[in-house]
């Protein structure tokens, strides 16, 4: 039996025509493919007066969008533990200290009512995560935001096309993150961006992304370089390349039919799991979701019997997320009351969902369900 792996991603003939067109040219390093990519994203977005950047990983977006919110040693960043770990090493990364929040029920946000409690006058930003695409109470966050004089980073790594009252994620706020990594929506093997509202931040960020050199960034978008540059602040090798951007741009070119068949899957479990009276469903029909991974909670302590059921019958699943409190790097981290976090990480799974899912997977997986609460 053919065994259903939870992530799958997307590559055709169309991915593979891009790869080779750049290994054609030649040009492997940050180019005008990296360009063309931030381009791309822009316009799926419908960016007015905001700016994108491209980045190596999504850690790395993090990393630079700390830096270019200001965030240093001596100062404190709110993030939910109920994510991966990611966020937080960016944080530490900074010299900054983490401090860790619980998630609500309903959607597996942040608790802006609970990070109300945490912050001190240490605190300089909140990392809020659209957990499997589905938005947190962004609006509560912008409100504690405002009150306090906090920097947001969004992390929005799973919700890449989500839409909160029609607009994209990403379209509004302060500065936003993307990941592209493997099994992302959209991939371009490993890669992130950062949506900022100024120039200066993207110039900023520009530097930052190079190792600090000036005026590098728009010889190699025209795939060139300068010979006569000068080094003018910390950074980094963020850079995303040329071959990265390039799959990035097949992607892209799909991401809504990717999104709509995501949809179409979503919306399938929903409607056979959600008279099972010991799974928890999330509480939305994903019509303006870009799910990246599909999640159901297993009550009654049933969890690792479903799992195992699962495994006999070659569907493999997974478990988003182990919470950072409970990291041995972090477990002397400051956080709060963690009641639901602690509830959901015991009774979570993540199902298989891909772009693209062939029906006899999604009939199995239904089936596997099914024959587990019904035997």
């Amino acid at each position: 039996m053919e065994k259903i792996p939870v992530f799958e991603p997307y590559i055709d003939k169309e991915t593979l025509s891009h790869v080779e067109e750049i290994l054609k040219i030649g040009w492997l390093g940050l180019g005008s493919a990296t360009k063309e990519f931030e381009e791309r994203i822009s316009e799926f977005l419908n960016l007015k007066d905001r700016y994108v950047l491209c980045t190596n990983t999504g850690t790395s977006a993090l990393h630079l969008s700390l830096l270019c919110a200001g965030i240093g040693p001596g100062d404190e960043v709110i993030t939910p533990s109920f994510n991966y770990v990611a966020d937080h090493q960016a944080i530490r990364m900074t010299g900054a200290k983490v401090v860790m929040c619980d998630i609500k029920e309903e959607n597996l946000g942040i608790d802006c009512d609970k990070v109300e409690k945490l912050i001190s006058d240490k605190t300089k930003a909140i990392i809020p995560l659209h957990f499997a695409g589905i938005p947190c109470d962004i609006d509560a966050v912008r409100s504690l935001a405002k009150k306090y004089n906090l920097r947001i980073i969004e992390d929005a790594m799973h919700a890449f096309g989500t839409k909160i009252n029609d607009n994209k994620i990403g379209r509004f706020g302060d500065i936003t993150c993307f990941s592209f990594d493997p099994v992302k929506i959209v991939t371009s093997i490993d890669g992130g961006c950062i949506i900022v509202n100024t120039k200066e931040e993207l110039e900023n960020l520009q530097r930052l992304r190079l190792l600090g050199v000036d005026k590098d960034t728009t010889l190699r978008y025209k795939n060139n370089r300068a010979w006569d540059y000068d080094v003018i602040s910390e950074g980094y090798r963020y850079h995303m390349n040329s071959v990265c951007a390039g799959i990035g741009i097949s992607q892209i070119k799909r991401v809504k039919n990717f999104i709509e068949t995501r949809q179409e899957v979503c919306q399938q479990y929903n409607l056979a799991f959600s008279n099972i009276l010991g799974i928890a469903l999330t509480c939305t029909d994903f019509s303006n979701i870009s799910p990246f991974i599909y999640t159901i909670r297993i009550l009654d302590n049933k969890r690792e019997k479903l799992i195992q059921h699962l495994k006999n019958i070659g569907i493999d699943v997974g478990i988003h997320f182990i919470p950072v409190h409970k990291h041995k790097f972090f477990i002397n981290s400051k956080h709060g009351d963690m009641t639901v976090t602690e509830k959901v990480v015991d009774q979570i799974v993540t199902l298989p969902l891909h772009s693209h899912m062939k029906k006899e997977y999604v009939k199995r997986v239904i089936d596997g369900i099914t024959s587990f609460y019904n035997s």
